[in-house]
């Protein structure tokens, strides 16, 4: 039994030195790939074919042919593109290919023939229709339109510049058009002209560009479809709102009225400027030292801008016992102060003496709705009389409020929220009319004898109408500074006008007649120093379109929202790309029976399908032969599309080499077979030493290692071509040189390892 365990130690040992051996490094030289005699380029140039599709649908015609060259990287892929611009065409996604170091290369590029479609509108919606043709084509004579009263004469369009012609079928042009019937008398349409004025809040230094307007006035004038539009310019000019010629000519330029009345003109006006103007005087000498002028549109609050040093008695230009206290709020027009309609001047003669009388003036602000209440906007102001033995006061109407009423009390605190005429405590206050507070140097109505007066001024808010265009609600009246939410019982139930189809749904109220999500009302905005108009936007109820490309390479929407009875025109390309087929045209329904036009109305969600066919076939033929032409292989055949590029790849035939591991095959002919051949160079066998010396000829063939006296085989190799390579080293005897030092300790050692497991093992068992 000892015998055995000892036995079963020795060959554990045994296996572990073998497997020592074993693990010492050795090289392997081995390739999967084909041999190939050349060399391969690190770049080739290839070409491109760009082609125009015929009108009989082929791609075949030279002369719609176009070349380029590129350059690219072998074993990268091409990279040609529609890079080109045809007029009525449009590029199709290219097939790129791997560039190969050898063979031909020409990668295609389709422009397919777009179709475009001509609107005919006869002015009757109802007999309204348009025609489809491919670009190139010849169009067909539309109907006559057959409208009661009228003799159809001619169609007519417009061209980019708004001049009229005279539309005739012939052939297809690359764009889409719109072309309108003409009678003998002529069909008329209205069309919406919007007055707007600039809003005040607009710096002095904005841009046409950067300008913002608000509607003040709106206008539908009718006349004769496809005449050039006419509004008013000059006529509605006023002094502080002046017609802005430029921008409202680029805003309408070759603008003719639309037969279906959607014709929208835009007028501008702007606000001029004014300018205010300090004027400083030497105090001592009344000698008139220095000026300042500020400036800003009309009606653009002059906070920050401006504002008057109380160190100083402000007067008029003209009357140096007239004077003011506080600067406009606005740049506005302010009676005395002016010079001309533009410029206003406030002299500064002498400085201002500390107040020698209390009178006050309480000015009480009506409130938003319209009401007066004890917690209404209220300002305090005390007066300086100066020297004066009388002292009058006066109110200036502005664009946002107006004093209406005014009397006097003993104390701020002491005020009425009765407003109104039938109280007889208050007295009715006309614009810029004088109130006399200081007589004979004694205050006036000062009632408790303490020497204070105040005087309650009671300010009312002037209004303004809120308008609603292309809605059937009246009019809103609101005070300056009221949100426009004050109007929600009309804005919360707007009604539709009876030229908005029935199935229309309301889609929000907008400032701006374009109705962009920018332009969507804020019912916080309040109501300003003119009229507001909104705009109630009516749209039909929206649907889905979703797309089915059934494998399309070209970006395609998966699903397009238009509103019910809108068509894809615009949203879908017509003619996606599928690699290695021809778009068909799009269906209604899988089974392709049904045909889809883009142009076509749709009322319900649908679902539409690209159909593809398939490209024209060409047969190809690759062949394996020597260099003298003989057959090493049976050739490898097969059909792809016409004018595809193959990306090929040579066979690995024992004992040769192909001139290239791979080769492009551009298929250039439907005629004939395309040929790619590759050719094979026998590889020959090489016994060598490690200083490249022969031991025997070369031969032919893939042969083994063979023996040689003296000689010790260390490896083989096989180049590139398919060539084998047996090397050998000179055999020198073993004398325990440092080369197998490794070897002999590693083997060793495990000799010792082992010695001292059975010594172990027999004093365990001992």
């Amino acid at each position: 039994m000892k015998k055995i365990k000892r036995l079963k130690c020795l060959l554990m040992l045994t296996l572990i030195c073998g497997m020592m051996i074993t693990a010492l490094p050795a090289e392997i030289f081995a390739t999967e790939s084909v041999p190939s005699t050349q060399p391969v380029p690190a770049t080739r140039t290839y070409k491109v074919r760009h082609v125009r599709q015929s009108l009989d649908g082929s791609y075949k015609d030279p002369a719609m042919m176009e070349y380029e060259t590129l350059t690219g990287s072998v074993g990268q892929m091409t990279e040609a593109s529609g890079n080109k611009t045809y007029e009525g065409f449009q590029a199709l996604t290219p097939e790129q290919v791997e560039i190969a170091p050898s063979g031909d290369i020409t990668v295609t590029v389709y422009y397919a023939r777009k179709e475009f479609t001509t609107y005919f509108k006869t002015g009757d919606p109802n007999q309204d229709f348009y025609e489809t043709f491919l670009y190139g084509t010849n169009q067909s004579t539309p109907a006559t339109p057959n409208i009661p009263g009228k003799i159809f004469t001619r169609w007519e369009y417009a061209d980019e510049a708004g001049v009229s012609h005279t539309w005739t079928p012939g052939v297809q042009p690359g764009k889409d058009m719109t072309v309108y019937a003409q009678y003998d008398i002529p069909f008329q349409a209205s069309y919406t002209v919007n007055y707007w004025y600039q809003n005040a809040t607009d710096e002095l230094t904005f841009t046409d560009d950067q300008k913002t307007y608000s509607l003040f006035d709106v206008e539908t004038k009718v006349q004769n479809v496809n005449t050039s539009v006419l509004y008013e310019t000059t006529s509605k000019e006023t002094t502080y709102r002046k017609y802005n010629s430029a921008k409202t000519t680029a805003a309408n330029m070759g603008k003719t009225v639309a037969g279906d009345g959607s014709t929208v003109v835009n007028v501008y006006y702007d606000r001029p400027v004014m300018t205010i103007t300090l004027v400083y005087y030497d105090t001592t000498t009344g000698i008139e030292d220095h000026r300042e002028d500020y400036r800003g549109i009309y009606g653009h609050s002059t906070d920050g801008i401006v504002s008057l040093d109380r160190k100083y008695r402000w007067t008029t230009p003209t009357n140096a016992h007239s004077g003011r206290v506080h600067i406009p709020r606005e740049f506005i027009k302010v009676p005395s102060f002016m010079i001309d309609d533009y410029n206003q001047e406030y002299h500064a003669r002498i400085l201002a003496k500390p107040p020698n009388t209390k009178i006050y003036t309480v000015y009480h602000y009506q409130n938003p709705d319209g009401t007066w209440t004890r917690d209404m906007l209220t300002e305090k102001k005390q007066f300086s009389t100066y020297d004066y033995k009388n002292f009058y006061i006066y109110f200036s109407k502005n664009n946002a409020y107006e004093a209406k009423f005014y009397y006097w009390t003993n104390s701020a605190e002491d005020f009425t929220t009765d407003v109104s005429a039938s109280n007889p405590a208050l007295n009715a206050y006309a614009n810029e009319a004088h109130v006399d507070v200081l007589k004979n140097e004694q205050p006036l109505n000062d009632y408790d004898g303490d020497g204070e007066t105040y005087l309650h001024v009671y300010v009312t808010s002037l209004q303004y109408k809120l308008h609603f265009i292309n809605a059937d609600n009246n009019p809103v009246s609101l005070h300056y500074g009221a949100p426009l939410s004050y109007a929600n019982t009309e804005l919360s139930n707007p009604i539709k006008p009876a030229n908005i189809p029935s199935h229309y749904v309301f889609a929000g109220w907008y400032t701006t007649a374009r109705m962009d999500e920018a332009t969507k009302l804020d019912p916080n905005q309040k109501m300003g120093e003119e009229d507001i108009f909104i705009y109630a936007k009516w749209e039909e109820p929206h649907i889905k379109v979703t797309v089915e490309g059934n494998g399309a390479t070209s970006a395609l929407p998966s699903v397009i929202d238009i509103p019910m009875m809108g068509s894809v025109h615009k949203e879908l390309p017509t003619i996606p790309s599928k690699t290695g087929y021809w778009f068909a045209g799009w269906f209604k329904d899988a089974a392709f029976t049904q045909p889809f036009d883009v142009n076509e109305s749709l009322a319900q969600d649908t679902t539409i399908y690209a159909k593809w066919i398939g490209r024209p076939q060409a047969k190809w033929e690759i062949r394996y032969v020597d260099e003298a032409g003989r057959v090493l292989a049976n050739a490898t055949q097969g059909e792809e599309n016409l004018y595809s590029v193959l990306f090929a790849t040579a066979r690995n035939i024992p004992d040769y080499a192909a001139d290239y591991a791979h080769k492009n095959l551009t298929l250039e002919t439907d005629t004939d077979t395309n040929v790619l051949t590759f050719v094979y160079s026998k590889v020959r066998t090489y016994w060598i030493t490690e200083d490249n010396q022969n031991l025997k000829d070369p031969e032919y063939g893939t042969k083994g290692p063979e023996k040689f006296a003296g000689y010790t085989f260390v490896k083989t190799n096989t180049a590139s071509n398919g060539d084998t390579f047996h090397i050998y080293r000179k055999y020198v005897p073993n004398t325990g040189d440092s080369s197998n030092i490794k070897l002999y300790g590693i083997i060793l050692g495990a000799s010792v390892l082992g010695i001292i497991f059975i010594v172990v093992t027999k004093k365990k068992k001992d």
